[in-house]
């Protein structure tokens, strides 16, 4: 496949798919998702930052 890294047009990456940045990286994302997947089952309304929302319509709607 190819691909452009700094301007220039290459065949094959230097670097490998499984290198050990990549796994850590998918792993933490894990942890992440599974943490953020837990707290809204818990707190639906909570946003990113972890304060409650509170909806802009007074009659319920969404």
């Amino acid at each position: 496949m190819v691909y452009v890294s700094n301007g220039q047009v290459l065949d094959s990456r230097a670097q490998s798919p499984w290198r050990l940045s990549l796994l850590v990286d998918l792993f933490w994302g894990a942890v992440e998702f599974i943490g953020l997947f837990f707290k809204t089952m818990f707190h639906p309304d909570m946003s990113k930052n972890g304060s409650s929302v509170s909806s802009r319509f007074t009659d319920g709607r969404g």
